[in-house]
């Protein structure tokens, strides 16, 4: 295989990312990783361990990222190839590790250096990113939470791990993050590397609609999507924000910290928690204003009443207990017509920073739409964003934060 110098991907891309696989049934899922950095334009060098060939040929890694493919036999043994490890990690910007196996992550927590993969990454100086997989024993040992906890105290991002079945067909933690995660993860590397404004804030976000008990089965909640909170949520990532997301629906594949919640109360409980360090709140989520003040332990039966009388209280306000000095708050307003005036009215009553006012009558652009069109009302202004998909809506979002912090 070609050397490190003769960079892939993009040509003249000054974007160089050095991709690590190791041996493990995930692999199938770096592929895909290096086909997607090719087609954003990074520069893919490849460097692949003994165990990893066997899964896949790096003729294959070649041929999805245009680029070199290193491995111990090409490296250590050709023409010149004693500095290999030397020349890749010079070379590169940014490392990542995946699948990254239990071994390999012990051999970069104790500095052991007997393959060229490991002797990479103790020569490169850049930010690196690993995407643990394993079996859910393993993951779970004390040894491997050590070396996870070990490298990330060294600067290492550390990508969570998803549940459901593994491999061996048993169920649990140790399914590598999906190369839609990773990708973001590098993309986030270079952003850091920028220093922006958001760069190293610790910034919570808050998704999706509460679901207020009525009894076993039944709830009192709205039809509040996610969708913006987790488009907020990303976009802070991607701007260097460490970044925790509570959130009321699922999250599938957030290369950053998710909680979930259910009702009002849970998540004030995740919010003051997550805020007690924390730089900024974004409250996207739809809060119930109102929950039943008795729940049922069990099913309410239809067949034993003809009607139904339900007895609510306020709920907590979220936004309201998390105030303190020190916090951006953002709002959000969801209004049922055009009514910026009382989008202007909530804001100077919360005290808030920043309001985010949006119409969800609006046609398009109403809740769980992919679409959304806001108006962003600052300290001294107010910002009307068109109607766009709902990621370049938290890009104009959190430009008005970045404007805002101290």
């Amino acid at each position: 295989m070609t050397g490190a110098g003769a960079q892939g991907g993009a040509p003249g891309s000054d974007r160089r990312v050095l991709v690590g696989v190791t041996g493990g049934i995930a692999i199938y899922k770096a592929v895909e990783l290096v086909r997607g950095l090719a087609r954003e334009g990074f520069a893919a060098t490849v460097v692949t361990t003994a165990a990893a060939r066997r899964f896949v040929t790096p003729l294959t890694f070649a041929a999805v990222s245009r680029g070199p493919v290193l491995d111990d036999e090409s490296a250590w043994q050709s023409t010149g190839g004693w500095f290999e490890h030397i020349d890749a990690a010079r070379e590169a910007d940014v490392m990542v590790v995946a699948p990254a196996t239990a071994n390999t992550l012990a051999k970069m927590a104790a500095g052991i250096a007997d393959n060229l993969l490991t002797a990479v990454y103790l020569a490169f100086r850049g930010p690196v990113i690993v995407a643990p997989t394993m079996n859910w024993a393993m993951y779970e040992h004390p040894a491997t939470q050590e070396n996870l906890r070990r490298l990330a105290g060294r600067g290492v991002e550390v990508l969570p791990t998803g549940r459901g079945e593994l491999a061996c067909g048993e169920e649990g933690l140790g399914r590598m993050a999906e190369p839609e995660a990773i990708l973001a993860a590098v993309r986030r590397a270079f952003a850091v590397a920028a220093e922006g404004p958001l760069c190293g804030r610790r910034v919570v976000v808050t998704a999706g609609g509460t679901r207020e008990r009525i009894d076993a089965v039944r709830y009192v909640g709205n039809r509040s999507s996610g969708k913006m909170g987790r488009a907020l949520a990303d976009e802070a990532y991607l701007r260097g924000a460490e970044v925790t997301l509570v959130a009321t629906h699922a999250v599938e594949g957030a290369p950053y910290t998710t909680v979930p919640v259910e009702s009002a109360e849970e998540m004030a409980a995740a919010v003051r928690e997550s805020t007690a360090a924390a730089d900024v709140l974004v409250m996207a989520a739809a809060v119930a204003d109102f929950r039943p003040r008795e729940a049922e332990p069990g099913k309410i039966e239809r067949g034993q009443r003809e009607t139904l009388g339900l007895e609510l209280e306020r709920t907590v306000d979220v936004l309201a207990a998390a105030a303190r000095p020190g916090l951006l708050r953002v709002a959000f307003a969801a209004e049922a017509g055009p009514r910026i005036d009382r989008a202007r009215e909530k804001k100077a009553a919360k005290g808030v920073d920043l309001l985010v006012f949006n119409d969800v009558l609006a046609e398009g652009v109403g809740i769980g739409a992919d679409e959304n069109e806001i108006t962003i009302l600052t300290g001294d202004r107010e910002i009307h964003v068109s109607r766009r998909d709902k990621r370049a809506c938290a890009a104009a979002v959190l430009d008005a934060v970045e404007e805002a912090l101290p």
